[in-house]
């Protein structure tokens, strides 16, 4: 699984995740606490960053590479789903 330490923003992808409500802030928080899965097969971003903002709200944001190793870019986020939730709780025990 990649190492993510930061994430680079675009216009595109503040814009994706205002439409679900979600901050920039919030996604900066989840890198405190999260796990990286991989994505279903035939989506854009092979990996999905699941974790919580320091407000409780779980939150799954897939991610692409960058050109740096460790800074990633979300292409949107959106609260988690029940599945999501469950798998951050398993994997984080």
């Amino acid at each position: 699984m990649p190492i993510i330490r930061a994430f680079l923003f675009d216009d595109v992808t503040l814009e994706k995740i205002a439409y679900h409500h979600i901050h920039q802030e919030q996604l900066e928080q989840v890198l405190d606490d999260f796990v990286v899965v991989s994505n279903r097969r035939g989506r854009r971003a092979e990996y999905l960053v699941i974790g919580r903002d320091w407000g409780g709200a779980c939150l799954a944001i897939p991610v692409e590479p960058t050109y740096e190793t460790d800074l990633w870019r979300p292409l949107t986020a959106w609260y988690y789903k029940g599945s999501e939730g469950a798998l951050l709780d398993r994997l984080t025990r």
